[in-house]
């Protein structure tokens, strides 16, 4: 969902969507505005309605495009996990749909996870023989792991007396060694 300086101007209402994830992906959905993301997107306030009923569903709609931008864009169209260096590294992956985990007027519990189903095919398509419940059991806790990591890394390393800025390669290396574990854990090779 971000463009790269070789691709063309965003339309109003595609900037407005990025608009959406960035600041969702660094704040709460109920602390933003539309004119918040109008400032953010670089357009008129006025646009926010004119493409969409509200903040609300112009973030609802950022929300319903998100998941399949990650797999087509992230996960090869579904065939290789999220390569996790860019997940912590970028909070636009998994920042923007902790944020929004954490509200729970933006989700509907019947609503499809493209990222989350993508990962579960590629565990059972490497682990055919494997147990059902561990491969969903392993998607939910790499799923947890990479939500976490945006929104609490920092605060759970002060807590336990460490320095992130000292001892974040600590963190990351200890991070990552639990992802590849997990992803091992049913047949998966970690990216990143």
């Amino acid at each position: 969902m971000s463009a790269s300086t070789a691709d063309p101007p965003l339309s109003s209402r595609d900037a407005l969507i990025e608009a959406a994830v960035n600041l969702m992906s660094r704040r709460s959905p109920s602390t933003i505005s539309g004119r918040d993301l109008a400032t953010e997107a670089g357009v008129n306030y006025g646009l926010v309605h004119y493409y969409f009923e509200s903040a609300r569903d112009l973030m609802s709609e950022a929300r319903r495009l998100h998941g399949p931008w990650i797999v087509e864009n992230l996960m090869g169209g579904g065939t290789r996990p999220v390569d996790s260096e860019s997940a912590l590294e970028d909070r636009r992956i998994f920042g923007f749909i902790a944020h929004v985990a954490l509200e729970d007027e933006y989700l509907d519990p019947s609503e499809h996870r493209p990222a989350m189903d993508a990962l579960l095919e590629l565990a059972r398509e490497a682990d055919p023989d494997g147990d059902p419940v561990h491969h969903r059991a392993t998607v939910a806790a790499v799923t947890l792991l990479l939500l976490g990591w945006p929104i609490f890394v920092e605060h759970n390393a002060r807590g336990l007396g460490l320095d992130p800025d000292v001892d974040g390669e600590a963190i990351r290396s200890r991070f990552l060694g639990v992802l590849r574990s997990l992803y091992s854990s049913v047949g998966l090779e970690a990216q990143g």
